[in-house]
Parts: structure tokens; C-alpha cells; sequence
């Protein structure tokens, strides 16, 4: 396709037609996907990363900024991938899936809660990557499980919800609380082969109180920080912090 007619908003007239060579930057391509959804034509936006996806994608790899917004623009006002043929569809999703469990096994939980998000974001629904999770096996994934139950554990203790920046479901929490529930099993065991993991544990213990509807034990970011500092101690302190520090 001939990207010279797209959007001259954001972009040069040199930069449209390096879209339709094979000298397109990457800071060029990641730009052009957090445009606005109505700069570019919904087949420009489908032609555009069925060109581009496999650039995209090792670039969202390689901890591109902002994941879930270069994400975004395969949903359904932009390239709206659920609509593209079986095939094509599959391939994306596949490569995707891919990211998600490297992400799984060696992000830390904010950039994999971070990185679901996009990927919702695509087809409006969390549901299917989250069931790759519940079906990625090895010990790497069970300790990508065990850090994400217990960011997300944690979090709702808090009241915690405000975890996608560029996918607005009607009520994250709940989707958070199905997911965690479901979880908890795969914890105890990591927690029972690996009794030293401190994780595992609070993740159970976060869960626990969920379930009681008792008080978080944690003293919520920044305060725990405000109490050392009194004390004269460095501001440095764990996460989560106890509250009977």
C-alpha cells in the first residue's frame, strides 16, 4: 500500500514514504502507533502492521517504551486484528503469545501487568492471555506466576486497581480476583518446593486476607518510607513493608 496519503499531522512527507520503502525507523514506526485512531485510515492502520509486525513485535522485545500503547493499535478502531483472516490473525496472536511468556518468565510484575494490558487491548478481552499463562509449564513460568498473583494480590489489599493505562474494562478488579483465585493453587506448590521464597508466601498471605476481608499487614508504598526517614534511616526500605516495623 502507499502510505503518501496518511497522516501529515504527526508525520512528514518524508516520513510517509519511507513507509513504503524498507528504510522505515524504529523511533518512525513506534511513532506512528500511538497516533490517534482517526489519522490513519482502518486499512492503512491493517496495512501498515501487516507490514510491519514482525518489526513491531521484536521491538515491543526489546522494551520499547509504553508496550501497551504500540499494543493498542492492532485493537479494534485501529487495525482491528480480530477481523483479519484465520491465518494471519493466528500468526500475530502466536508471536504475541511468545512476548507474553518470555515476559512471563524474566520481567519483573510491573512490566508483565504492563504488558497485558496492550495485549487486551487488541481484542478487548484479557481472558486468552491470561489462559497462556495458566498454560505456560517449567519452573520459569510457575515463578512468573508467583510474582504476578503476588503483585496483583497485594494490590487489591491495597485497593489497587488502576493497573492498564490503554485498556478500559469495566471492572478490572474482578478479572484481577478470578485470575488470582485461580492462581492460588499453582503458588501453594511453587511455595511448598521452594519453602525460601519470600514471594510465594506473601502472595498467600495476601490472599488469605482477601478472603477474611482483613486489613492489608502491609503498610501501603511511601508511608513505610516516611517512618524510616523519622527514625534517621535511609529512605530504602522492602516492599511489601510490614506494619510492625
Amino acid at each position: 500500500m502507499d502510505f503518501s496519503d496518511g497522516c501529515t499531522l504527526c508525520h512528514s512527507e518524508l516520513d510517509l514514504r519511507l513507509l513504503s520503502s524498507d528504510s522505515a525507523p524504529d523511533d518512525l514506526l513506534i511513532s506512528i502507533t500511538r497516533d490517534p485512531h482517526d489519522h490513519w485510515a482502518p486499512e492503512q492502520w491493517a496495512a501498515l502492521w501487516r507490514r510491519f509486525a514482525p518489526r513491531l513485535i521484536a521491538l515491543v522485545a526489546d522494551h520499547a517504551p509504553d508496550p501497551a500503547l504500540t499494543l493498542r493499535s492492532l485493537g479494534p478502531l485501529y487495525a482491528n486484528l480480530r477481523a483479519w483472516p484465520d491465518d494471519e490473525r493466528r500468526a500475530v496472536e502466536d508471536a504475541l503469545a511468545a512476548l507474553l511468556l518470555d515476559a512471563l518468565a524474566h520481567r519483573p510484575s510491573w512490566a508483565l501487568v504492563e504488558l497485558l494490558g496492550g495485549l487486551a487491548s487488541t481484542d478487548d478481552d484479557l481472558g486468552p492471555w491470561l489462559a497462556r499463562i495458566d498454560a505456560a509449564p517449567g519452573p520459569a513460568a510457575a515463578g512468573g506466576v508467583v510474582r504476578l498473583a503476588h503483585h496483583w494480590l497485594v494490590d487489591l489489599l491495597w485497593g489497587e486497581d488502576n493497573w492498564f493505562a490503554w485498556w478500559y474494562p469495566d471492572d478490572p478488579g474482578a478479572l484481577v480476583r478470578e485470575w488470582t483465585s485461580r492462581a492460588v493453587g499453582r503458588v501453594e506448590r511453587f511455595a511448598e518446593a521452594h519453602p525460601e521464597c519470600k514471594t510465594a508466601r506473601d502472595a498467600l498471605i495476601a490472599h488469605d486476607h482477601l478472603e477474611r476481608g482483613e486489613q492489608s499487614p502491609w503498610i501501603y508504598p511511601g508511608w513505610a518510607g516516611y517512618q524510616w526517614e523519622q527514625r534517621g534511616l535511609p529512605r530504602g526500605y522492602g516492599h511489601p513493608e510490614p506494619r510492625n516495623t
